[in-house]
């Protein structure tokens, strides 16, 4: 798990055990499946993190997320860029994709749907 410190003072927690560069970016892969990816120029800092912490943080984050962490099946990313397509809220999207709202936007960046400076509104 790598946590993804964003020149926004934002960050995201990245279920990662290999990172490589891409075109100015930095892609984040698990078990040979790309599971992220940031623009080289907004990070500030990445962090190795320890599992057992990490293994709690899921846990809680699955408590109110069922599906925090979790990879994106091909299911759940139509829902989303449809959802987002229409106008949905991100209160509407995280309850309807179960998972946090730093999630969906990662993906929906991954997507080129939402640019490294928007956020979800």
């Amino acid at each position: 798990m790598m946590r993804v410190m964003l020149e926004d003072a934002d960050y995201c927690d990245v279920p990662a055990d290999l990172m490589t560069f891409d075109d100015g970016a930095v892609v984040f892969w698990r078990e040979g499946e790309e599971v992220g990816r940031h623009r080289q120029l907004r990070i500030r800092s990445l962090e190795v993190l320890n599992a057992r912490s990490m293994t709690r943080r899921i846990e809680r984050a699955r408590k109110n997320h069922p599906n925090a962490f979790r990879q994106w099946s091909p299911e759940d990313e139509q829902t989303l860029i449809e959802m987002f397509n229409n106008g949905s809220t991100k209160e509407q999207l995280v309850e309807a994709l179960g998972r946090q709202e730093g999630g969906i936007a990662t993906r929906l960046r991954a997507l080129g749907l939402l640019e490294d400076d928007q956020r979800l509104t």
